[in-house]
């Protein structure tokens, strides 16, 4: 399994992209949420397996204005079985953390949102991104804006759905920097009592080349990524809840550079505390 393949499936475990595809809590409530994630490639020559946490809060400050914070982590790593090791210029082991993400979003009172999630310059070794030898030099800060639309088909269907951009920063370091990427997702919930089932999709597409050093290069485009979700979700009282579910991902961006299919599976669990 090639390092930067790697990187890739690694970041999948753990990410929010917004905190969620439907309108923010009320004012003055909010939400604190930990999960953990476990992802394998169904393809593929070699077998990797990751194991992921991920760990976020969220809080409307007046009606309709909600702020978040998320950190992801990487708990433990395998290939073919085998712990990853760490040395020269291998893929640097878990457990580290990723890049916090701090974000808004503001909702309007006919169903849509304007969101943006930012990506801190900040990350642990075992997220490589200024070089396997000095992982955490040199990451760059990413921005997100998204607009959201959701609404209500009955009283017990809805649904959510998303655009967006990935505007990247060039890393200081490696003076690498990846081209803007469009993201598409949509998602149906349907309550039943306490609780929820919901199916999803989410698309991602390219939609610039990469630069090195200000030089643009040719054929370096983010190859279609399309993510199939679904799970459930569980409200304990009015102060817990909980979810799981399970993604599987196709299309040309999951890819190992022998030209093999990943399509990573990633199943996730939440407990959510309300206040």
């Amino acid at each position: 399994m090639k390092k930067v393949l790697a990187i890739a499936l690694l970041c999948a475990v753990s990410s929010f992209a917004t905190w969620d595809k439907f309108p923010v809590l009320g004012a003055g409530k909010g939400e604190a949420k930990a999960g953990v994630g476990y992802l394998i490639n169904a393809g593929g020559e070699e077998k990797l397996s990751i194991i992921g946490a991920e760990v976020g809060a969220r809080y409307s400050i007046i009606e309709g204005l909600e702020a978040s914070l998320y950190v992801p982590f990487s708990l433990s790593m395998s290939y073919d079985g085998e712990s990853c090791e760490a040395d020269g210029d291998n893929l640097k082991c878990p457990p580290s953390y990723g890049q916090p993400s701090i974000g808004i979003r503001y909702w309007l009172p006919f169903g849509l949102g304007i969101a943006l999630d930012v990506d801190l310059p900040l990350q642990g070794d075992a997220f490589p991104a200024g070089g396997p030898k000095d992982a955490s030099k040199g990451t760059p800060l990413n921005f997100y804006p998204t607009i959201q639309y959701s609404t209500n088909l009955t009283s017990e269907l809805s649904v959510g759905a998303e655009v967006g951009v990935a505007l990247y920063g060039e890393n200081s370091e490696s003076k690498f920097k990846s081209g803007m990427d469009l993201g598409l997702g949509v998602e149906f919930d349907y309550a039943i009592g306490d609780i929820t089932p919901y199916v999803g999709v989410d698309v991602g597409l390219g939609l610039g080349n990469a630069k090195f050093d200000g030089t643009e290069l040719d054929d370096t485009k983010s190859k279609t990524t399309i993510d199939l979700g679904l799970g459930a979700i569980y409200k304990i009282n009015d102060s817990m809840g909980a979810d799981i579910g399970v993604t599987y991902g196709i299309g040309e961006g999951y890819k190992d550079y022998d030209d093999k299919t990943i399509s990573p599976i990633t199943i996730l669990a939440h407990f959510s505390y309300y206040f």
